[in-house]
């Protein structure tokens, strides 16, 4: 009988054989093994990161949707879009909305064209999230331009039944006092 795996005298394979059935070597199972656990181990902590602190942890989505919301805001077509973007405490009630777009039908004021100049004139077209914090439903997203010389603003926003809402007194209304906005 001819055999490939050392054999003693009598025939038996050599108890010092590093070889599996006489083929390869223990060893390179044992290395074989270890590389998969590295990998494995690489791959799991990169989905823990992705998860936990990385681009699909909540926080990350939170400020992608919060980003979103105020790119959104800037770019409504309508007083109703344009409305529907502020926190409740903020939004003009929707029969007011509806009043107001009657009269503006009847009068032939186009007052979706006057809102989108008013949101041009306030938000510039290069305005820029810089920052976003978020403390449980509320966020704080700091915004800038550079067309606009002044120093970053900050924008308070709440999250309502899961959607980010402006909620900064006056946005989009010009200098309107608080107590004075409808609502």
């Amino acid at each position: 009988m001819t055999t490939t795996s050392p054999q003693t005298p009598d025939g038996r394979p050599d108890p010092g054989d590093q070889r599996i059935g006489g083929g390869r070597p223990r060893g390179g199972l044992r290395v074989a093994l270890a590389a998969a656990a590295v990998v494995v181990a690489v791959v799991v902590g990169v989905l823990v990161w992705l998860v936990a602190a990385g681009p699909m942890s909540s926080s990350a989505r939170a400020e992608r949707a919060v980003e979103q919301t105020l790119r959104d805001m800037t770019g409504s077509e309508s007083f109703s879009e344009f409305n529907s973007h502020l926190c409740a405490e903020n939004r003009v009630p929707q029969d007011l909305v509806d009043n107001i777009t009657a009269s503006g039908e009847q009068t032939g004021t186009d007052l979706d064209a006057m809102l989108r100049e008013s949101i041009a004139g306030s938000f510039p077209q290069d305005l820029v999230v810089t920052g976003v914090e978020i403390n449980s439903d509320v966020a704080t997203a700091t915004v800038e331009s550079e067309s606009d010389e002044s120093a970053p603003e900050q924008v308070r926003m709440l999250d309502e039944d899961g959607v980010w809402k402006v909620c900064e007194p006056g946005v989009g209304m010009g200098a309107v006092p608080q107590g004075d906005q409808p609502g």
